[in-house]
């Protein structure tokens, strides 16, 4: 940039600015606000969104595979979402619905999950090191050869979880 040029503004103005973003083969999204956005069955395979407000945002349905989601989803829809592969290390997902989402290998080291509904969501390979459930609801949900290290279970419910191939030892219950 020279002196005297304005600086380009590439900030994300809109759901629809973003979806035209990615559309044409933008991935990486930063400091986006989307609070409240409608985004149901969205297809955001492979996107960032780094240090995103996603708070309320509805991705029910949406293909979130391989996508790296370090924001803020306080009390976000993603009932049956397919987070496949996706990254939330250290996202806030307190209060969020997961229901019947897939969470196949999806990497949540350090998320907070507290108070999070995760009935019938499928956790398969995935890494909740650290991460907090506390107050989570658990109906039906599948912890398959999970790593759940350090992970925070107090006043959790897991009667109704399947735990399969999964060490509860050295979390916090």
């Amino acid at each position: 940039m020279t002196q005297g040029q304005p600086k380009q503004n590439h900030s994300v103005s809109s759901t629809y600015d973003l979806l035209d973003r990615y559309a044409a083969g933008k991935r990486g999204f930063i400091e986006v606000d989307l609070q409240g956005a409608d985004l149901r069955e969205v297809d955001l395979e492979n996107a960032l969104l780094w240090q995103a407000n996603l708070q309320g945002v509805n991705f029910s349905g949406a293909n979130l595979k391989n996508a790296h989601l370090f924001a803020n989803l306080t009390n976000a829809n993603l009932t049956h979402a397919d987070l496949t592969n996706a990254r939330l290390t250290c996202a806030n997902l307190q209060g969020v619905n997961l229901t019947q989402a897939k969470l196949f290998k999806a990497y949540l080291k350090g998320a907070n999950l507290a108070g999070a509904n995760l009935t019938q969501a499928k956790f398969i390979y995935a890494d909740l090191e650290d991460a907090d459930l506390r107050g989570a609801i658990l109906n039906h949900t599948m912890f398959y050869r999970v790593n759940l290290l350090n992970t925070n279970f107090q006043a959790t419910d897991l009667s109704q979880a399947l735990i399969l191939e999964t060490d509860l030892l050295k979390s916090v219950l």
